[in-house]
């Protein structure tokens, strides 16, 4: 796989289970996770409802001082089963440091709404083209796949699903976003949007071929108004996954890395 790492960091894990493990079932599982808490709140802004599957650490109490970073997760319904089972491994040699874990997706929804869903919430543009073609290419209804959400998604999660985790748990600054696919374009476009948001950024095979390549620019348009990066980065696509998904994320990293000096000394690597 292709691999462009930033900066190390945590978020790791997610790479981890992407790469290493099946998508398994989150929500309405046939296997019971125990030891988590599921909430369903409402957006302010778009008018959805989202599950929030809440993963502690097992050293987690109510009666200390000690407050934790938090891993969200997007895709919650496919990855956190995954999540959980890889963090019980990583716990038992003491290889993760202790984080709450929330995962993040639509409540209580079809497979086709689901995609619908997501594919709305993690782009950044309404294309209407890209919905009809995609609408073909998963065999849905036209008029099911609408593109652009992805700004009032992130102002739900910046407004309204941050706040309450922080108002339920005791959390510290310290936080984390994972993405995969069309999520890990969702990232990019957080990070681009209000960099200081997440501390710790993961985007894994994210879809930067979206609208011609639009993250790029948005991220022309980013080094001009940024002089430095408040948060670090993880990068990885695989290497067979062809040029048209390959160039765009290569190109990505390199600008940053051009750019920032805190990204300057990180190479780039292919292992397959």
């Amino acid at each position: 796989m292709k691999q462009i790492t930033l900066k190390k960091s945590y978020v790791i894990i997610g790479v981890l289970i992407f790469l290493n493990t099946p998508f398994s079932f989150g929500q309405n599982s046939l296997v019971a996770i125990p030891d988590t808490k599921e909430f369903v709140i409402k957006s302010n802004f778009n008018q959805k409802d989202y599950q929030l599957d809440v993963l502690l650490p097992k050293s987690y109490s109510t009666s200390d001082t000690i407050h934790y970073p938090v891993l969200y997760v997007l895709d919650g319904k496919y990855s956190f089963t995954s999540f959980y089972s890889i963090r019980s491994v990583l716990d038992l040699g003491k290889e993760i440091k202790d984080v709450i874990i929330v995962a993040i997706d639509g409540n209580n929804l079809s497979e086709s709404d689901w995609m619908a869903n997501r594919f709305n919430d993690f782009t950044p543009s309404s294309i209407p083209q890209a919905d009809s073609t995609w609408s073909k290419i998963f065999n849905l209804p036209y008029g099911k796949l609408i593109s652009g959400g992805a700004s009032l998604f992130f102002k739900t999660i910046q407004k309204d699903i941050i706040p309450f985790i922080d108002k339920q748990y005791k959390t510290n600054s310290s936080r984390a976003l994972f993405g995969h696919s069309l999520g890990g374009l969702f990232v990019g476009y957080c990070f681009l949007s209000k960099p200081d948001l997440f501390q710790k950024y993961s985007m894994n095979s994210p879809s930067f071929w979206w609208n011609n390549g639009e993250m790029l620019s948005l991220e022309n348009s980013f080094i001009k108004q940024n002089s430095s990066v408040p948060a670090s980065l993880f990068i990885s696509v695989g290497a067979l996954e062809g040029t048209p998904m390959i160039s765009p994320i290569t190109s990505f990293a390199d600008s940053l890395k051009n750019h920032y000096a805190n990204f300057k000394n990180h190479k780039s690597n292919i292992r397959q």
